[in-house]
């Protein structure tokens, strides 16, 4: 047992995982910098506004979980054929630009009534607009970016993922400290600083990015005849992906960012998903991506010989959560840069078991992803959008249900563990299905 155990572990891309952890840290820096500089602003208007992206990148993240999520194991299928290869990463980009172009197009034009419908506070809605509708036209050139350095994972390129992810640290810092902070050099135009600086930033990356992918024999935009005929698998695939998230999102916006807005805690609600998602939740997140690529290249292969290491290195992970939690409080006040803190520390709390459940859940739905099973991700979303939300729907509009932040939060965590009940079930019933022995 102590044998096949070890085993296990000693199967998983340790390397590779640091290259994953060691990229994924550094957005984290640069949003920790871009939180404290909006703490130093004079109200919490910087906070509310930047808070409202959380709805935009709901939607961004419908389109983003159809195209992302099914990446790893369309384009590693053509990893053996460059021509094949070159051509799904060209093609790919054209489909990104252009859906993201029209969904960017969508939300300029109508982020004003979206806005409305959200209940942010009337007296931000005109600087809230502004702000959405930059980070609008950004959010398509770092799309493309997110793209491209998907290619770089997928070919396991650890040095440039070091270098693009390094550079991107840099620049974000460097502008976010002339744009938005309030040093003496400081142009100190506000949240919008934030968004322009992304903008700039995605700019310069998609110029180094095709520098790179040219060194690596990659040519974009130079294919002739490109074919668009794999997109149908693309469709077949990320079709249950989209409708997952669409499903997913649009209950996620209706019944707990609209009501956390409504009981006006956006701020707090926010803050606290930076440091869970920033924070805590990094190396889950990014051991996800290891399972992704380590499925899509060997398929239930990986889940055999892998599985136990991924749960294995989950436990671990969440171990070093519960250590650190007497640090977290001055973590939030300090390095975070809010004085108010006790707030977010009491949500965090308050959500830790769930998202405690979320990243063992984590394990399955990346293996479930990486094999192509989108449609055991929609079945799910499914079960728990419209059974529990809806229930959770229907009692609100019959006054029985109050929302408040503990509330909301509870709501929004037994929706997180009604998923991981089911995900756990549809694991066992694939791995038996499919008489998958597993190495334990």
């Amino acid at each position: 047992m102590k044998y096949k155990l070890s085993r296990s572990l000693l199967n998983i891309d340790y390397k590779f995982f640091s290259t994953l952890l060691i990229i994924g840290v550094m957005p984290t820096i640069y949003t920790a910098v871009r939180i404290f500089f909006l703490g130093d602003m004079p109200s919490d208007s910087g906070l509310t506004i930047a808070s409202q992206l959380i709805f935009v990148n709901l939607i961004y993240e419908i389109l983003q979980e159809a195209i992302f999520l099914p990446i790893f194991y369309l384009i590693g299928k053509s990893l053996i054929d460059q021509k094949e290869f070159v051509n799904k990463i060209n093609t790919g980009l054209v489909l990104v630009a252009l859906l993201y172009g029209c969904i960017s197009l969508l939300l300029i034009v109508f982020v004003e009534p979206a806005l409305l419908f959200m209940s942010q506070k009337n007296n931000l809605i005109s600087a809230t607009v502004e702000y959405i509708r930059i980070e609008a036209v950004a959010a398509v050139f770092s799309m493309l970016v997110q793209f491209m350095v998907s290619i770089l994972i997928i070919k396991k390129n650890n040095k440039h993922l070091y270098i693009v992810s390094l550079i991107q640290m840099m620049l974000i810092v460097f502008f976010d400290t002339c744009l938005v902070s309030k040093l003496p050099f400081s142009m100190d135009i506000g949240v919008n600083g934030i968004a322009v600086g992304n903008l700039v930033v995605n700019l310069l990356l998609i110029a180094i990015l095709l520098y790179i992918l040219k060194k690596e024999d990659i040519n974009i935009g130079r294919v002739n005849n490109l074919s668009f005929a794999w997109l149908k698998e693309w469709v077949k695939v990320g079709g249950y992906s989209g409708l997952e998230s669409l499903l997913r999102n649009i209950v996620f916006i209706l019944m707990v960012v609209r009501m956390i807005n409504m009981v006006g805690e956006q701020g707090t609600f926010w803050l606290a998903n930076q440091f869970i998602w920033g924070w805590l939740l990094l190396p889950v997140i990014q051991l996800g991506q290891l399972i992704k690529r380590d499925c899509g290249e060997r398929s239930e292969q990986a889940i055999k010989e892998n599985v136990v290491g991924y749960f294995i290195m989950t436990a671990i992970i969440i171990s070093l959560w519960l250590a650190t939690i007497p640090l977290w409080g001055m973590f939030i006040k300090n390095v975070m840069n809010v004085s108010d803190y006790r707030p977010v520390y009491d949500l965090v709390i308050v959500l830790l078991l769930w998202y405690i459940l979320f990243a063992f859940n984590n394990v399955i739905d990346s293996i479930f992803y990486g094999i192509g099973k989108t449609n055991y991700m929609f079945f799910q979303s499914v079960a728990v959008n419209v059974l529990l939300y809806g229930g959770f729907f229907i009692l609100f509009n019959f006054g029985v249900y109050k929302p408040n932040l503990i509330s909301i939060s509870l709501m929004f965590a037994s929706g997180v563990a009604l998923d991981s009940i089911i995900t756990i079930l549809t694991f066992l019933w694939f791995i038996k299905n499919r008489k998958i022995k597993i190495l334990i």
